[in-house]
């Protein structure tokens, strides 16, 4: 079926426009945005959506739409090809797209397999695929006050949290930097490339379709504006853009403090990730309609979505991780993806115009022209294409780590443990003094803070095990691990080879520093190394060993990592 027989309304269109463009973009708008007059550049580019958006609309509303223009105006096999460069685009889009929301998942909700995480993701951006653009509306109407009313309204909590300082720009205005700066954040707007598709179905004279449009690629732009003003506010330029995931870095310090599924930061991801999901599933409901008239599919919807969600697996394995995603995937949007996604439709609006007026004296000179140009776009696309592999990360049992104690010895650091939860086999092997290097305690559960660190040393050969079966004071008896380590991987991976088991930080309460170690100086690579090897959330709490607990201080990991960067 043609796509301009399903009908759409200018509040669908709107709703659309924000909601795929706007989750995946606020996620890079402080990573991309420059460190030089970010907030410039992030105004120039709401500016620059509104001019590229405004071009697609006018050519995907001409002439019976984008599908007939270029189908009447290129011919059979010609428009195959330009349908098929389409197809490829967005199946990259789209691979970058699972990239990053695999890495988001495993790094904020599940450090699980790749296959685990990205095998129910294509799964259900299949089945979204599978409606046609009228149910496909729907859907994201449906959906889109449970994204985005939840996540905007998080970023305006924000606001009295971030420091406007860190926002206004500090150095002379380049203009030429600007400019550069506006272009690369251009490439966040590229999903509104859809609207050349689906102008023809919208519902309407062309003021309405204007105004919709319009409408929702500025509400989209403002989106991004707010969350760069609240994620820089609040980190500081240096770190906000050198991050993947510095949005949700901000997203950890706005929320309540707390580990664990309890904490606000993971709803909002939870919201966030529908988001990236909805427009994961647009460029694969695009791309199938686009094989569907590339190929002899006929009507079968189920066979043209199958082998595009099979198109964006196989390129996402292009690259190992996420950071080598992003760093291509920007190279190669601002060099050719950006500049495919505006020439191409004036080409092929331009030749349309020029074959209807003068039809009988372009024919013979217009085919080859344009055969020659789309195929040399054709090759270049494809031969971006890589493949790779990945290591795939296997389940294990966990044990749950509720307190860190860190002191300073001779050679590294003596880390105690705190333990909420230890498998059966960890505590036997710890128990029988096995090879471990390390000591596994049974205590009151009192705050070891008190006691402070003095001194207490003790050789990587060392094994004892000792218990006195008191319970804390929520009725559980609490287990202790110690050992000494140079960095908190080497204590991670010693407990993992003994145990078989793996300490879990996603429930940490607190991080506790001897006094000569309670400065951001003096602390600097232990907590670089907490962030980078644990689960530790930013809004974690610092205490200093051998305080009470009201004459301590109210700092938190991120509010060290921010003095120290």
């Amino acid at each position: 079926m043609e796509v301009s027989q399903y009908r759409i309304s200018p509040k669908q269109l709107r709703r659309m426009i924000i909601l795929e463009t706007g989750s995946i973009g606020c996620l890079f708008v402080t990573l991309w945005s420059g460190e030089r007059n970010g907030i410039l550049t992030v105004m120039m580019a709401v500016i620059g959506s509104l001019v590229y958006g405004g071009i697609l609309m006018a050519i995907g509303r001409a002439d019976g739409g984008y599908f007939s223009m270029t189908e009447r105006s290129m011919g059979g096999f010609l428009g195959r090809v330009i349908w098929l460069i389409y197809a490829l685009r967005f199946a990259i889009r789209g691979a970058w797209i699972l990239a990053y929301a695999e890495h988001l998942i495993r790094e904020t909700l599940f450090e699980g397999s790749r296959f685990m995480i990205i095998i129910p993701l294509m799964l259900v951006c299949a089945y979204a695929g599978l409606r046609n653009l009228q149910g496909r509306a729907r859907f994201v109407e449906l959906l889109f006050w449970w994204v985005v009313l939840p996540l905007v309204l998080l970023f305006l909590v924000g606001l009295w949290k971030a420091d406007i300082i860190n926002v206004l720009p500090k150095e002379p205005i380049q203009v030429r930097e600007l400019l550069v700066g506006d272009y690369r954040l251009m490439v966040l707007f590229l999903p509104l490339e859809l609207l050349l598709f689906r102008m023809s179905a919208l519902e309407g004279g062309n003021q309405k379709a204007w105004v919709a449009g319009m409408k929702g690629v500025l509400l989209s732009g403002l989106w991004l504006l707010l969350v760069y003003v609240v994620t820089v506010g609040i980190v500081g330029l240096h770190w906000g853009h050198r991050s993947l995931l510095v949005v949700t870095d901000a997203m950890e310090l706005i929320t309540i403090r707390g580990g664990g599924m309890e904490r606000l930061d993971i709803l909002m991801i939870l919201f966030w990730l529908v988001g990236t999901v909805v427009t994961l599933s647009a460029y694969l409901f695009q791309g199938q309609q686009l094989l569907r008239r590339t190929f002899p599919f006929g009507s079968r919807y189920g066979v043209a979505t199958l082998w595009m969600t099979l198109a964006i697996v196989a390129i996402y394995f292009s690259f190992e991780s996420a950071q080598e995603w992003t760093d291509w995937y920007l190279r190669y949007a601002c060099v050719i993806d950006f500049p495919i996604s505006i020439v191409l439709p004036l080409i092929i609006w331009i030749v349309y115009r020029f074959r209807s007026r003068h039809e009988r004296r372009l024919r013979q000179n217009k085919e080859q022209a344009v055969k020659v140009f789309t195929g040399c776009l054709l090759l270049v696309v494809t031969l971006l294409g890589l493949t790779g592999c990945s290591q795939q990360a296997s389940l294990e049992d966990r044990t749950y780590v509720e307190e860190i104690h860190i002191s300073p010895i001779m050679g590294g650091y003596e880390y105690r443990c705190t333990l909420a939860y230890m498998d059966k086999q960890s505590m036997d092997t710890l128990g029988k003094g096995e090879n471990t290097g390390g000591t596994l305690e049974q205590g009151s559960g009192q705050d070891k803070s008190q006691s402070g660190s003095q001194g207490n040393e003790q050789s990587s050969g060392q094994n004892s095990a000792q218990g006195n079966g008191q319970e804390t004071t929520s009725g559980k008896a609490s287990e202790e691990y110690t050992a000494t380590a140079e960095e908190i991987d080497d204590f991670n991976r010693e407990y993992t080879r003994v145990t078989g088991s793996v300490l879990d930080y996603s429930h940490l309460q607190g991080i506790y520093l001897a006094e000569n170690l309670y400065q951001p100086e003096a602390a600097e690579d232990v907590l670089e190394d907490i962030r980078e090897e644990t689960q530790a959330v930013l809004s974690t709490p610092i205490y200093q060993e051998g305080l009470e607990i009201g004459e301590q201080k109210k700092e938190t990991l991120g509010d060290w990592l921010r003095e120290i960067q």
